[in-house]
């Protein structure tokens, strides 16, 4: 995106207080309709929108010259009022969309401001390349890296790990979703996603209190267009036989009796009674798989159920994308639970478009490519299965194990009109995406967040010493270790000392998927953005108004990774 002078700037440069060649006017916001045209201008770090011809069109404008019938708007990221006027009476065609089966790269966005033009940027070149539009780009958890307003302005940051760590808030980042595709020019469609609406408790008091945090969140999130919810940490894991201590199948029985009414018992042994034929697989349940199965999951799909009804009404009849999350359960997900998830929530009708199975991914990490690797990589999970596949059907391969479990999930997906929605996808390998992409057909939804910001970590730790931006990734790393000390991070806390020797504050070689560098601060290094520096101010606000040379070297990083992302799908997908 680039920006050039505005031909005949002196009024608007005069009302701003600037010389004419600092207004900047961006030729791809460029909108024409039957009354006036809108631009965006840039000018000393400030966004307006000026409009010439017809009466005002979007609120009250800053400066007006009536008898040339030209209106200038405060257009920032934050000029929400404008921003929404804008999309609602002038130009629909920048409002978000839901997916559906599109194949997408969802790109999440802990610095809106720096990071969304960037993917916007990306994009479109994509979309020029290859004809695919992969936008999904206005996208953070909603309950962990966002939260509402009104939590927001109660965080003290004290704490790294509460919600909205990055001072984001959900009616922000929705906005500046807005702002950047305007910016950008990107009337092609794109996805606004609140991701991971987080429901947690030890008991049925404090789920009960966390569903309505969440229904809260969701409704000031009415706005985007997917909405991904997250209950498994309501899984009963010992009802799955990959646990050390299982229930038995007595056991299992007792429960299923206990959990589900008596017409929910009779409904899932009828509903899951059927062959489900799935592209080149067949599946069967018998009944102690269905109580299994159903007492793993019938609670977190019964709240499910709750979550779907909350954005059904909060959407208010408009369509949206549901997807509901097993990515962060502890065990690996099978194709009969995926079966299980998607059929339950159909049959109810509550359908899932996109759907994301635990694949063994963690988050900004690589993905192990050698035996010896997946031995460490997998030992403290409750994977057992994964290494004696590996070994037993793929000969050590850990990647050609990936593959085929992937394009057996894929296939499930496919079965339910889904989409694979693969998430912790920062850091993976060119390999991992091929596969990935031939394993889904190119029918993928890829999740991305870490890696943008830790791009712009990589900028400010590269700035010579002593400088402004040296001093700022000192402090943030300085801080994230003084909270380990006191065990912010729990178990992980202990693994700051022990990193911060063997590494110092080397973040690793994205090209390598950082295994090279400070894990421990490549996990919790962005929860710093919404804590504060020791002079009591949130490091959000230095990395808010970074120089201009910075936050474009950051954005060219940004653009390039998602257009590799892209790449490796895509030539995946098409046996590359």
């Amino acid at each position: 995106m680039s920006a050039v002078p505005l031909p005949d700037s002196s009024a608007v440069a005069d009302f701003l207080g600037v010389s004419r060649d600092s207004v900047r006017a961006l030729p791809e916001s460029l909108t024409r309709t039957g009354r006036a045209s809108f631009i965006v201008l840039d000018c000393g770090g400030r966004s307006f929108l000026l409009q010439s011809g017809g009466d005002p069109e979007i609120g009250e404008s800053a400066w007006a010259d009536p008898a040339a019938h030209r209106y200038l708007y405060p257009f920032s990221a934050s000029d929400y009022t404008y921003l929404s006027a804008f999309v609602e009476r002038v130009d629909p065609s920048f409002l978000p969309r839901p997916q559906r089966e599109r194949a997408a790269i969802a790109a999440g966005n802990r610095h809106p401001e720096v990071s969304l033009p960037a993917a916007f940027d990306a994009f479109h070149k994509i979309l020029r390349r290859t004809g695919k539009n992969l936008a999904s780009t206005v996208q953070l958890s909603a309950t962990r890296e966002m939260t509402t307003g009104k939590e927001l302005a109660a965080r003290d940051g004290s704490s790294p790990t509460a919600p909205g760590h990055t001072r984001v808030s959900i009616r922000h980042l929705y906005h500046a979703g807005l702002w950047a595709a305007i910016r950008a020019g990107y009337r092609e469609g794109y996805n606004a996603e609140a991701d991971h609406f987080i429901v947690s408790g030890s008991d049925d008091a404090a789920i009960a209190k966390s569903v309505e945090w969440v229904k809260e969140a969701i409704r000031e999130a009415a706005d985007y267009t997917k909405f991904t919810t997250d209950t498994s940490r309501v899984f009963d894991l010992r009802a799955d036989s990959r646990h050390a201590q299982p229930w038995s199948e007595a056991e299992t029985g007792e429960l299923f009796e206990q959990r589900l009414t008596p017409e929910e018992r009779g409904w899932a042994l009828a509903a899951f009674s059927r062959a489900f034929e799935c592209e080149t697989r067949r599946y069967r349940f018998s009944e102690p798989e269905i109580k299994r199965l159903a007492v793993k999951f019938g609670p977190s799909l019964k709240l499910n159920e709750e979550l779907y009804d909350a954005i059904r009404r909060a959407k208010k009849g408009a369509e949206f994308d549901f997807e509901p999350s097993l990515d962060e359960a502890e065990t690996l997900t099978t194709p009969q639970e995926l079966i299980f998830y998607m059929h339950w929530l159909r049959e109810r009708g509550r359908p899932a478009q996109l759907v994301p199975p635990n694949l063994g991914f963690k988050k900004r990490q690589a993905y192990p490519q050698s035996r010896d690797a997946l031995a460490d990589y997998a030992g403290h999970k409750m994977w057992p299965e994964l290494p004696a596949r590996v070994d037993g059907e793929f000969k050590g391969d850990p990647l050609a194990e990936l593959q085929a479990r992937v394009a057996e999930l894929a296939e499930v997906a496919r079965f339910f009109d889904g989409t694979l929605s693969i998430h912790s996808g920062s850091g993976k390998q060119a390999e991992v995406l091929r596969a990935i992409g031939w394993a889904t057909r190119g029918r993928v939804n890829y999740k991305i967040s870490g890696e943008l910001q830790l791009q712009l970590f990589d900028v400010l730790s590269e700035q010579p010493d002593g400088s402004p931006e040296r001093k700022l990734f000192e402090g943030m790393t300085a801080a994230c270790e003084k909270f380990a000390q006191g065990g912010a991070f729990g178990a992980e806390s202990s693994l700051a000392a022990e990193y911060h020797a063997s590494h110092g504050a080397y973040l690793g070689d994205p090209k390598r998927g950082r295994v090279d560098g400070n894990l421990f601060l490549v996990f919790w290094l962005g929860n710093m953005v919404g804590s504060r520096d020791e002079d009591g101010r949130f490091f959000k606000e230095p990395l808010d108004s970074l120089p201009e040379a910075m936050v474009k070297e950051t954005r060219r990083r940004n653009s390039e990774y998602i257009c590799w992302l892209a790449q490796n799908l895509l030539e995946g997908a098409q046996g590359g």
